[in-house]
């Protein structure tokens, strides 16, 4: 395994360039780049699966990676000194994360777990630089894709600190369906964990969500039924 791996990672057969090269092209800071400059970046990284469950990355891990999501859901998590567990992070696929300070990327102290079979690709910081330097148009939309995560996380602080528990939570569920009335993959311990609710507070708060017409609830799932209602409890 090359020095550029998560020990906690192995690789996949050399056999699978296509899928390889098809997770490049869907990875959005590379969506400026032609079929030629994808194929470039292939011989730079290693590919893995993930089963569910899966730790990729432990606070002990010293590498300066870079990691990106195919297909699948990770989440990068921290435990208090009670030991719950605090999101601070939900990866989606197309989206990169990871420990490197050249990108504004830290899981200092944090995991990275693979909450569904997941699919990714690491980049070391050396061939990132590369990247950088040889395509600035990879570097534009890494500057437009950390301030927008940067906002998001401001709003996650706010949320935190300022926000009673109904409020939290349709907010959170609202950024989950970023803009559409589909439903969305998602527990109600994972919804305590990024907003560092109670597992019970956060059912309760669903439930009278529903009874409301807010929302509807499904097995692992959340739909939103009325959302300018939703957006009027989230500003309580």
């Amino acid at each position: 395994m090359s020095e550029r791996n998560s020990s906690l990672l192995e690789p996949t057969s050399p056999e699978e360039p296509s899928l390889k090269l098809h997770l490049l092209s869907t990875v959005d800071i590379f969506r400026d780049l032609d079929r030629t400059e994808i194929d470039e970046l292939q011989g730079m990284l290693d590919m893995f699966p993930c089963k569910k469950g899966q730790i990729l990355y432990r606070p002990e891990e010293r590498a300066e990676l870079l990691f990106m999501l195919k297909k699948g859901k990770v989440e990068v998590y921290s435990l208090t000194a009670e030991g719950k567990r605090l999101t601070i992070e939900t990866i989606g696929p197309g989206t990169f994360f990871g420990e490197m300070p050249l990108t504004a990327q830290s899981m200092h102290q944090s995991f990275a777990e693979a909450v569904e079979r997941s699919l990714v690709c690491v980049l070391s910081r050396r061939d990132l630089e590369q990247v950088l330097l040889s395509k600035p148009r990879v570097a534009l939309r890494l500057v437009e894709s950390l301030s927008r995560r940067l906002e998001q996380t401001r709003a996650k602080l706010e949320d935190a600190t300022l926000r009673n528990a109904t409020a939290r939570v349709c907010r959170a569920l609202l950024r989950l369906h970023e803009g559409t009335l589909e439903s969305v993959g998602v527990t109600h311990q994972e919804l305590a964990d990024g907003t560092g609710l109670y597992r019970e507070t956060v059912t309760n708060v669903l439930n009278r969500l529903q009874a409301q017409e807010l929302i509807e609830l499904g097995k692992k799932r959340i739909t939103i039924i009325n959302r300018a209602g939703l957006e009027e409890a989230a500003q309580t």
